[in-house]
């Protein structure tokens, strides 16, 4: 077909007409294309999204600008314990506590107003949840806005922090009571530095936390237990636990102290071992305790045993004395024979001190205590032992006069004067020296009482004796108030000297202090509590024993020797005497005629019956006969005295002739006085 020159423009139009008209139809559909692709593609992150929000362990509320709820997510549900189709629509007021509800909301409308779109929610405090339960708990929470096609909407994001709240507060309970335990608590990493150094380690130590920290724990162990320490960090390695081991630590001072120590390993997240943690007690005065209990226990045990030995020799030495004291009274005086006897009677004397000295050491001699010038007691030794040390060796003495008065007995202290004087001239017998003996008053406070039991706190006497001889090691003075303990040569020393020193005070209510190393010589300080009474004068004892005039005296003792010596004796000066070997036979006899006796003399340690269960017996039959108790043993005279009306008088064996005959003429006046 041929067309004109008209239709040509019109054919070429109308064929691009219909080319753009193509385009645009399959622009079209690719528009719509791309607009269902992008449909699909916001629907799945609005899924993917939807998902993350629902999914997440925080609760996440939005609100509008009225503050009610338009989403709730999965994790809100599970906080707060609602569903959300419970709250969706819900004014938020419902998730807080009513008390927090009219802040909260103004904290909330300042919020929209502001240009912040994100804000910490309780950065000006705990902010609190409330539950479905009505239960509050604290929450951590943030604030962020957003526009939705125009609508501001408020997201709230927030955790439940009641846990981490709860684990705070138990570590900050654990940090106070480490900072204020008396222990001391370090912590340490695996190579043994020290990382944390509390208020008790500072007290126990002498080091502050700035000194220690950084430092190897090393520093604090003596050189004698880094063997000990080094077992201790290998077994930490291991993953062991160490319970309340002993040991010695060193403090600033460079003093020792007893410490038991519990380590624990520290372990990490995967169970390994990251470091150690130690707690430290100061048992010093525990362990210084324990030693003088069990000081006391052994002295109290072999005091024991020393005292039933001096019971039975105090039989033995008083038929040695009272035979030897007959012998020599039918001697006349120029007799040769008096001589060797007299030797027999010193020498029995003598014995007669060592056994007062174990009964002094068994604490079973009661002493006879009156106040007396302690000052008179040292002069007078001090006297003594110039003859018997060395002239190489000086003696000094500073010697208050004031109110150094005791309540003592005057024989014992004289004796803890002569002991430690002795030792101290023998610890200079070879290259001379000096003694110096003080006597002051001091007060004792109630710390230093509470360290030297059994002193009291208030005004006491201080005896001071102090030698320049070779001093002591600490192990020799750790023992040298054991009885029988010496370093002296064989037949130089009994090794009593100090045990019954050490008896005497402790007995006395006093305590001793030592002081020695070698080569500087030792101090002994003494305590005696000072007495506020006035002084006595001891009673000066007859020279001769006193003669009877025909008395009847009935003695009973299991010692036949005892039985048969004393009544030679006491016939001897002028009595007619019973003698009996059996309390039993002794009680039948008086029982058949009560008044055939004036006096008794009986022993107190005897089989079936004691002289105590004797003389009871005897008072019930005749309540006014006066009756002597006898034993070998203080302790039993103690219990004894003064348990009837009858028994009159108490006597330590053995028992010296005039003290007998002037016991036994004192209670035969006495009764004759009350019978006129």
């Amino acid at each position: 077909m041929v067309l004109d020159a008209m239709q040509a423009p019109f054919l070429v139009l109308l064929g691009s007409a219909l080319a753009v008209g193509t385009l645009l139809l399959a622009a079209a559909g690719g528009f719509r294309l791309a607009r269902r692709r992008e449909a699909r593609r916001r629907r799945v992150l609005e899924m993917y999204f939807e998902n993350i929000v629902q999914l997440s362990d925080d609760a996440i509320v939005s609100i509008d600008a009225t503050q009610r709820v338009r989403l709730f997510n999965r994790g809100a549900e599970r906080v707060f314990g609602y569903l959300a189709a419970e709250v969706i629509g819900q004014p938020l007021d419902m998730l807080l506590p009513p008390w927090l509800r009219a802040v909260h909301r103004q904290h909330v409308e300042h919020f929209a107003g502001s240009v912040d779109t994100l804000r910490p929610m309780d950065d000006r405090g705990i902010l609190l949840g409330r539950r479905r339960d009505g239960t509050e708990f604290p929450i951590k929470a943030s604030i962020s806005k957003f526009e939705v096609e125009g609508t501001p909407i408020l997201t709230v994001r927030l955790r439940d922090i009641t846990e981490r709240r709860q684990a705070e507060e138990v570590s900050q309970r654990l940090a106070a009571i480490v900072r204020s335990s008396d222990d001391a608590i370090i912590g340490k990493a695996l190579d043994g530095t020290i990382t944390a150094w509390n208020a008790g380690a500072e007290r126990l130590y002498g080091y502050t936390a700035e000194e220690a920290l950084g430092r190897h724990i090393s520093f604090l162990v003596p050189p004698d237990h880094q063997g000990e320490l080094r077992a201790i960090l290998e077994r930490i390695l291991k993953g062991e636990l160490i319970r309340n081991i002993e040991t010695v630590h060193l403090r600033k001072d460079g003093v020792l102290r007893d410490v038991a120590l519990t380590v624990s390993p520290i372990r990490d997240a995967s169970g390994g071992v990251a470091g150690f943690a130690a707690i430290g007690r100061d048992i010093t005065e525990r362990k210084q305790l324990e030693v003088q209990r069990w000081q006391a226990q052994k002295m109290e045990a072999i005091g024991t045993l020393a005292g039933g030995i001096a019971h039975d020799f105090n039989n033995i030495l008083a038929a040695i004395t009272g035979y030897a004291e007959l012998v020599v009274d039918d001697l006349p005086a120029g007799s040769r024979q008096r001589g060797p006897l007299e030797e027999i009677l010193a020498a029995a004397a003598r014995a007669k001190e060592v056994i007062r000295q174990i009964l002094t050491f068994s604490q079973r001699s009661e002493p006879a205590r009156r106040p007396i010038a302690l000052q008179t007691v040292v002069a007078e030794a001090l006297r003594l032992v110039r003859a018997s040390i060395p002239t190489t060796v000086e003696i000094r003495q500073q010697v208050e006069s004031g109110d150094a008065v005791v309540l003592a007995d005057p024989t014992q202290l004289h004796q803890v004067v002569l002991n430690l004087a002795a030792n101290a001239g023998h610890a200079m017998r070879e290259r001379g020296g000096v003694l110096d003996v003080q006597l002051k008053a001091v007060d004792v406070d109630a710390e230093f009482a509470a360290e030297h039991l059994p002193l009291q706190p208030g005004r006491h006497v201080r005896l001071t004796v102090r030698d320049t001889g070779h001093g002591m090691p600490p192990q020799v003075q750790e023992r040298i108030f054991d009885p029988f303990f010496t370093t002296k040569q064989p037949g130089e020393g009994t090794g009593l000297g100090l045990a019954v020193v050490h008896g005497i005070i402790t007995g006395h209510g006093g305590a001793i202090v030592v002081e020695s190393a070698p080569g500087r010589g030792t101090r002994f300080d003494i305590y005696l509590p000072c007495h506020a009474g006035a002084l006595e004068e001891a009673a000066t004892p007859e020279e001769r024993p006193v003669r009877g005039h025909q008395e009847r005296i009935l003695i009973v003792d299991d010692e036949p020797a005892l039985v048969r010596i004393w009544a030679a004796m006491l016939e001897k000066l002028g009595y007619r005497v019973t003698g009996s070997t059996s309390s039993r036979e002794a009680l039948e006899t008086f029982r058949g005629n009560p008044q055939a006796f004036d006096l008794v003399i009986t022993d107190q340690t005897m089989p079936n019956l004691t002289g105590e269960a004797l003389a009871h017996e005897m008072l019930r039959l005749r309540p006014d006969l006066p009756i002597i108790l006898c034993s070998g043993s203080n302790h039993a005279l103690r219990e004894a005295k003064g348990q009837g009306p009858g028994i009159r008088a108490v006597l330590l064996k053995p028992v010296a002739r005039r003290e007998l005959s002037s016991t036994i003429h004192q209670l035969l006046g006495e009764k004759a006085a009350r019978l006129r």
